[in-house]
């Protein structure tokens, strides 16, 4: 790791050397620079070639300047300022820079307003369509050289006449006239022109502009971004309204967030989103950050009902970057990271562990007097451990010794993008490393630490093969190599949690490998052996994505019309290659005359064997999309839009078997319109219609409407005056149907009824004679397996959806919140409660279930500029609750023990109200002071024997016994999945300086902490066979009966099962608020970047994961129950970064 990390500073540091003395501000003037060589050209070639060439405009009156004079530049890096310097020469012309704006005028006269006795003072304000000031608009009287500019609050004054216009103009946007009458302030809104990608928001199956948008949704940007993981579903955690990502794991490559958007709305599985990357379903896992231009997520029905079957869980729409009309730029990015895991559980010291041991013992007998009694492990053997005098008999073994304390991971990134009028194009390299925590230390000269590589391409090419058709040629892939162990993560981490510290030494100090001397359950497979000793595996995976796409311009027959045909193919791909081994070991019994090891072999060994293929897969995916496209405004009034489309996939499994081997495929027709009122009211109807094949027919085609409506208050003339106050007022509606047809990939065409030939033969009942050589059961039975079901049809969602955009103080603070509520109905599930009695031997599928999932979900933001200093503020709260309306159960005897009207993933628990204290008994007293306890008259009795500090559990139907009845789901928890999401941050700029802080929180989620008992409780499996954590000396004790503030109950030596019953005292509150991102760093000056010929220069530290606030405390809470602990740890990141363009 040194010498990568080394070598990483050495180039930084040596970048920062070179520049830091040149810091300070300059003008994007200042930092664009031209090389071209015109001979005998007019000027106002010159003029047009440094527009083409760069973002500024020219601005002056045609009679001002001669644009045909004759000049010849040649330009090698030179600026703005000394072109125009050239071509000016001698003329009676000078020249003004406003940003990018450049205004041509006479040199001996400054812009005046024209001196007449009738002229006056007009001030306004002017906004975009969102109520945003517009900085450095020009207003100009027409036909005047009178102007002025708009101020960084979007405020101009200017001298004008009676009848006089006021031109408004501005790049991007339409050019607004006002005729002066006898008012002195004169307020203008202007359009964008041509619609940018930051003037517009990516929907399903195309684009809007932002102001005519009705639909629920949100959209992040490379700036959201900026902190780049390796799966992207773990970087929006908290990002975004309405999506809720949980991350369940740290393991390189198996990292990924649980993701849903809105909660669950269904039991019965299929509780994904709908993810399309450039318009085509795919993963999003293994997308480079910097491949992204958008990110959305649709959330109601006016949104997705255009996917139909598929948009009932909300819909992704990712687009990467595209070319741009402009010299190529390069774009270099590079980063280092440590990588430290968090909360990593401590097992005790085989003393503590044997003392506990002797405690748990001690209990069994009833807590006898001390004086005389003879522990299990006398205070001799326990000193042996302790010392540590021979660590081959007596060993006290921390296994977690197997893990770094460090790891790194690495990132690099360059992309070029650019084009001309007639092509454009972005292409993209990644390469991202990390290496896993497990010390690898085998015998033979392979890694066994789990190692992670991943290789991105992009290309994505636009082609104008004439001025109305276009061309689209999209290419990109992914190449994965993963190397672990011979066991899974899961697995060694579940030995490390549970295996004995006291037994066996991680390997003998003559070198041989050690084992268990009493294998059994827990203690078949020794950590340090499971992953030095078991070989290695190595997983190549291959992902090809390509995307051609045809757009026909259609205005020789109505203006704004236009076809669109797109074909993609995917391809993925991946094989892992295993070498197993196994080692020779040993347990040692004692120790021989001579001092050597007295063992016994455990276990034959073999060598590393030659690989072998333990698993290969693949997928095909066909996508093709054909849509007719109409949008066209009148009278700068009616903005109409529409859309027909039609889309066919397909997708086939490679390595299946049976049905499973025949292709998927899913149709859909969708159909959209749109229309806009003089920005004012916008209203949309859409429909999706889907046909699949998991449906009979007649019951294949799912229709999926949707309607929308809008009203932007702040563009009433009744809002005019109060734009320093209200920029932005907007009201939204929806409400529409979504379907869902997902019952598993397992499961091909659950209408068609089957037959099973692999019954056992019938039992004709007779007795064979001693040679007749009769079977009873003669041949395999034929028998029906799955009824026909004709009738079943689609799961259905119906989305509500209301919601308010809101912009205040000119922009400085942006607000959108919505309430949702949608009803899921006819889930699509397999019977559990058919009785038996019907003949039916495979439980059927039918669309039976309902239910309801509502919340709100909102985000804010800030910005302020105070001085010299940008500060913004971001923050979003998402919560979803869902309530089971129908579900497939047997009514229970008791209302509290039925699942319907819970959420779904609730807990059914025993309510526990603390632990026995001696009160609670009877006590009798032996002669050695151990004492027997009985139940007092009156308290409800449990089926086991317990005594003080055991569990003490609510009688919840107060019948007098604990039993099954007394389990229920009232008991004020949550399920895995948490209601409550939230994300908040702070930013800062000081003159190139920045830093930004994010936090992330969950709210109203629990944890089991048993969720496995052999991980949790000590000597479930008896003292040999198990470890504790250190947690566990947090315990009841008999020296302190009444102290109920611990976490573990009374120690058995062996399994209680009254103590683990799933019970409000394991559960936790699995909330938690975690400082997710930290960042500080310098933005690089223009005059130090044109002195190094770059464009940009940033470099940066940032901590990821950086501490967490919770009420588990024994792991990291967003893991959930993770199989009580034993799980691969999240971890921080604390990492270097470097972004450079050319």
């Amino acid at each position: 790791m040194m010498p990568r990390l080394t070598k990483f500073m050495f180039v930084v540091g040596f970048l920062l050397t070179t520049i830091m003395s040149y810091a300070n501000n300059l003008a994007y003037a200042q930092n664009q620079t031209f090389t071209f060589h015109l001979k005998n050209v007019s000027i106002k070639t010159v003029l047009q070639t440094i527009e083409k060439q760069s973002e500024f405009i020219f601005m002056y009156r045609s009679d001002l300047l001669d644009t045909s004079k004759k000049v010849s530049v040649d330009a090698d890096k030179k600026s703005v300022s000394q072109i125009l310097d050239q071509i000016l020469e001698g003329t009676a012309v000078t020249y003004e820079i406003n940003d990018r704006q450049i205004v041509l005028k006479k040199a001996e006269k400054p812009i005046a307003a024209p001196q007449q006795s009738s002229a006056k003072t007009i001030s306004g304000l002017v906004t975009d369509g969102d109520g945003n000031p517009v900085i450095g608009a020009t207003v100009k009287v027409k036909d005047t050289t009178t102007g002025v500019i708009t101020d960084i609050d979007g405020r101009y004054s200017i001298k004008a006449n009676i009848g006089q216009i006021l031109v408004f103009s501005y790049i991007g946007f339409n050019t607004e006239e006002r005729t002066i009458k006898s008012e002195t302030s004169i307020n203008v809104r202007m359009m964008e022109a041509s619609v940018g990608l930051e003037d517009v928001v990516i929907i399903g199956y195309g684009q809007q502009k932002k102001e005519s948008v009705v639909s629920s949704l949100n959209t992040i940007g490379p700036a959201e971004l900026n902190v780049k993981q390796r799966n992207l579903r773990n970087t929006l955690a908290g990002q975004i309204a309405g999506v809720i990502a949980v991350q369940r794991s740290g393991e390189p490559g198996n990292d990924a967030a649980a993701f849903y958007i809105r909660g669950q709305s269904s039991y019965a599985g299929g509780t994904n989103p709908l993810v399309l990357v450039d318009g085509v379903p795919r993963s999003m896992d293994d997308i480079d950050v910097d491949e992204i231009e958008s990110f959305t997520v649709l959330k109601d029905a006016a949104a997705t009902a255009v996917y139909g079957a598929e948009g009932a869980n909300g819909v992704v729409l990712i687009t990467s970057k595209r070319g741009k009309v402009q010299k190529t730029q390069v774009n270099v990015s590079a980063q280092y990271s440590i990588v430290t895991p968090t909360r990593m559980p401590q097992t005790l010291n085989a003393y503590d562990y044997l003392s506990l041991y002797n405690e748990a013992v001690w209990n069994d007998k009833g807590n006898p007097t001390l004086e005389g009694y003879n522990p299990y492990y006398s205070q001799e053997v326990l000193d042996k451990y302790r010392t540590g005098e021979d660590p081959d008999l007596y060993p006290s073994v921390n296994w977690y010794d197997l893990l770094q304390e460090h790891t790194q991971s690495q990132r690099y990134t360059i992309n070029f993008r650019g084009g001309s009028d007639k092509v454009r194009f972005f292409a993209s390299g990644a390469y991202y490393s990390e290496d896993g925590i497990f010390k690898s230390n085998p015998t033979e000269k392979y890694n066994a630490n789990i190692g992670l590589q991943r290789f991105n391409l992009r290309s994505n090419v636009d082609m104008d093969l004439t001025k109305t058709t276009q061309l689209s040629i999209d290419m990109s892939g992914q190449y994965l190599r993963k190397n672990q162990p011979g066991y899974s993560s899961d697995e060694i981490f579940d030995y490390i949690s549970h295996f004995p510290v006291h037994v066996i030494p991680m390997y003998y100090s003559d070198g041989s490998a050690s084992d268990h001397g009493a294998s059994g359950y827990g203690v078949e497979d020794q950590p340090y052996n499971m992953l030095n000793n078991s070989g290695y595996s190595k997983t190549w995976s291959a992902f090809l994505q390509t995307k051609v796409t045809l757009r026909q311009k259609l205005d020789f027959i109505t203006q704004g019309l236009s076809v669109k045909g797109s074909v993609s193919f995917d391809a993925d791909f991946f094989s892992t290659m295993m070498r197993d081994k196994t080692p020779e070991t040993y347990y040692a019994l004692g120790r021989n005359d001579d001092g050597t090891l007295n063992k016994k072999m455990m276990k034959d060994g073999s060598a590393l064997s030659d690989p072998w293929i333990d698993d290969t897969d693949g997928t095909k995916k066909i996508y093709m999309e054909a849509s007719l496209d109409y949008s066209r405004e009148f009278n700068k009034v009616h903005d109409v839009t529409g859309t027909l489309l039609y889309m066919q996939k397909e997708t086939q499994y490679q390595n299946k078997g049976g049905l499973q081997l025949l292709p998927y495929r899913k149709q859909s027709v969708v159909v959209r319109a749109t229309y806009g009122y003089d920005n004012r009211y916008m209203f949309e109807a859409s429909m999706g219609m889907t046909g699949s094949e998991n449906f009979y027919q007649g019951h294949r085609w799912g229709i999926f409407p949707a309607v929308g409506a809008a009203w932007f208050v702040s563009h009433e003339k009744f809002m005019q005056g109060i734009e320093d106050y209200i920029s932005k007022l907007k009201l939204r509606v929806s409400y529409g149907i979504t379907g869902n047809d997902n019952i598993g990939g397992s499961t091909r065409f659950p209408y068609r009824e089957s037959i099973n030939t692999g019954a056992a033969g019938y039992s004709f009942g007779l007795t064979p004679g001693a040679n007749g050589g009769a079977s009873n059961s003669p041949g395999m039975g034929v028998v029906e397996g799955s009824f026909a079901m004709p009738n079943l049809s689609w799961e259905i969602e119906k989305k509500f959806n209301v919601g308010i955009d809101l912009g205040l103080f000119r922009g400085r603070v942006d607000f959108s919140a919505d309430y949702f509520f949608n009803r899921r109905s006819d889930i699509l599930l397999q019977r559990r409660t058919v009785s038996n009695v019907t003949g039916f031997r495979v439980m059927p599928y039918q669309n039976f279930g309902i239910v309801n999932n509502q919340g709100i979900d909102a985000n804010l933001i800030l910005k302020q500029r105070i001085g010299n200093v940008d500060l913004s503020a971001r923050g979003n709260i998402t919560f979803a609750r869902n309530e089971i309306i129908e579900y497939d159960e047997v009514p229970q005897k008791y209302d509290y023990q039925n699942y319907t009207g819970n959420s779904i993933g609730d807990e059914e628990l025993y309510i526990a109200e603390g632990l026995y204290t001696p009160d609670d008994f009877d006590v009798t007293t032996a002669a050695d002071g151990s004492q027997s306890y009985k139940l007092k008259s009156g308290l409800p009795v449990p089926a086991a024997n317990v005594a003080p500090g055991d569990i003490k559990y609510k009688d919840v139907n107060s019948d007098g016994v604990i039993d099954q009845y007394d389990l229920t789901y009232d008991h004020g928890l949550y399920g895995a999945i948490p209601e409550i999401v939230y994300g908040f941050g702070l930013n800062a700029e000081w003159k190139g300086f920045f830093v930004g802080v994010f936090f992330q929180g969950t709210a109203h989620s629990s944890v089991n902490l048993m969720a496995n008992s052999s991980n949790m409780m000590p000597f479930v499996k008896g003292v040999d066979n198990a470890s504790a954590r250190v947690e566990a000396l947090n315990r009841w004790s008999a020296v302190e009966p009444y102290n109920q503030n611990v976490l573990y109950p009374r120690l058995r030596s062996g399994a209680f099962d009254h103590n683990m019953f799933e019970s409000t005292w394991w559960y936790r509150n699995a909330g938690f608020l975690r400082l997710k991102n930290i960042e500080v760093g310098y933005e690089f000056n223009e005059k130090v970047l044109r002195t190094l010929k770059m464009k940009n220069l940033r470099i940066y530290l940032q901590g990821n994961n950086i501490a967490v606030w919770d009420h588990v405390k024994l792991w990291d809470p967003e893991l959930g129950s993770a199989n009580s602990g034993a799980k691969y740890p999240l971890c921080s990141n604390y990492t270097i970064g470097l972004e450079v363009a050319f």
